[in-house]
């Protein structure tokens, strides 16, 4: 058991003056890692590509429209039409006959041309596929911003994990200490056996604190390998650039939260957007339009199933200017037109609101860093008392002025001291990545690491 501990004591004083030398992991180099690596930034990024050809079809409206159209018929009845033959005599009467127009065989061929040349509703479409393509820009935001939040806090969990690490192995490193003083006090008689073994009690404990932050660190990187695609072994073995952050936490934290930049507000505001100009695009339907058209084809005519037949096909063109104005339609354009007034009006009492949640937690959450900064710094102050005091009554215990209560009781004192200025130190950071996330600071964030 004693070589045990032995071990466990040298292996834990290398590795506080050791580090491995691996590849130096930083947490801008996770986030990169992370964007090309996780397929739901990939998923958006395609919808984003997809918009984007939307509003290239919207364009080609503009583009002139060419088409070839050929049919072949059978007309079992010829169509009748009643002529009034009499109006062609030189003495003009009512007599009318009943002729029949065409031939039992026919068939039709030509090219047609339709250019637009005035067409309101054209730029309206272009400009709703152009607000689509922001609100998709937007989507894709929102994915890398959870996923880049997400790199944030798992990186922060492998900067905490290692500093618990860190402090548990300074816990065991002293209990070991205490331990063995208090046996070679007991072998003196000074020390009763139930004295001695609180103090194994207590270094098991800090063991155990040991390897379970051990195991948490292990499981952290596991999960960053996950998010990132970054091998294990690289993980395990590399070290990691904490320089973002500092015994406050995270070095950028932006106070004055901005809005705009907050893919959920953008998302508001563009939704809006769209919703004033798809009324635009209805009030457009009723406007006239104006367009170049031209057609060039032949018809044929016989009595007869030969396709080929010379002298039977005649040409047909023409060429000339179309206007189309919708007088009335059966769909209410003003009803409609009202509905999406009604239903843009909804989206900015959202966006209204969605501002001032924003603003208001941003206060809130810069009154809870500020607070648990202040308590953060008093158990600083607080950890450095029981240091020192620890340090004194070892001293008088050696000297026998006080007894194994007294100093085993000021070490359990420094291990929860030690406990709740981690607890706080994470619930600063943690405080911290919420309000990056909050305010729309993430970008400046992510520029500040590069």
């Amino acid at each position: 058991m004693k070589t045990l501990t032995g071990s466990i004591i040298l292996i834990l004083i290398i590795s506080l003056s050791y580090r491995l030398s691996g590849q130096e992991i930083k947490l801008i180099t996770c986030i990169d890692a992370a964007l090309a690596n996780r397929a739901n930034i990939k998923a958006v990024r395609t919808d984003i590509e997809i918009a984007k050809l939307q509003t290239s079809s919207a364009y080609q409206k503009y583009l002139p429209d060419l088409s070839l159209s050929y049919n072949y018929r059978y007309n079992s009845i010829i169509p009748t039409q009643i002529i009034p033959v009499g109006q062609f005599n030189q003495i003009p009467t009512d007599e009318k006959r009943p002729i029949k127009f065409g031939t039992i065989w026919q068939q039709n061929s030509g090219l047609s041309l339709y250019q637009p040349l005035i067409d309101f509703s054209i730029k309206s479409r272009v400009a709703e596929s152009r607000i689509n393509e922001k609100l998709k820009n937007t989507d894709a935001a929102v994915a890398e911003r959870d996923l880049k939040m997400e790199v944030i806090k798992s990186f922060t969990n492998i900067w905490l994990n290692e500093e618990q690490l860190r402090s548990a192995e300074l816990d065991t490193i002293r209990t070991s200490g205490i331990k063995e003083l208090f046996a070679a006090k007991s072998r003196e008689g000074r020390v009763l056996k139930t004295e001695v073994n609180k103090t194994l009690l207590n270094h098991n404990n800090a063991l155990s604190n040991y390897f379970a932050a051990s195991s948490s660190l292990t499981s952290e990187k596991i999960y960053m390998a996950f998010l990132t695609g970054i091998s294990l072994e690289t993980l395990l073995d590399g070290k990691f650039d904490f320089s973002p952050f500092s015994e406050n936490g995270l070095k950028t934290v932006n106070k004055y939260p901005l809005p705009d930049s907050v893919p959920s507000v953008e998302s508001l505001r563009l939704q809006a957007e769209l919703l004033a100009q798809q009324q635009v695009s209805e009030k457009m339907k009723n406007t006239p339009t104006l367009g170049f058209e031209g057609f060039l084809g032949a018809n044929q005519y016989t009595d007869s199933f030969n396709p080929i037949l010379s002298g039977s096909w005649y040409g047909s063109s023409y060429i000339g200017l179309s206007l189309r104005l919708q007088i009335f339609s059966g769909n209410s354009v003003k009803n409609r037109v009202n509905q999406l007034k009604l239903e843009e009006k909804g989206i900015k009492y959202r966006l209204e609101d969605e501002v001032n949640s924003v603003i208001n937690k941003s206060i809130l959450l810069n009154e809870e860093i500020r607070e648990i900064s202040y308590q953060t710094e008093l158990l600083r102050q607080n950890i450095a008392l029981y240091k020192e005091n620890f340090s004194l009554y070892q001293e008088r215990f050696d000297k026998g002025q006080i007894n194994a209560y007294d100093l085993l009781t000021e070490e359990i004192d420094y291990q929860k001291e030690m406990a709740m200025l981690n607890k706080k130190r994470a619930e600063l950071v943690y405080k911290q990545i919420e309000l990056i996330n909050n305010s729309g600071a993430l970008s400046s964030l992510i520029d500040e690491l590069r």
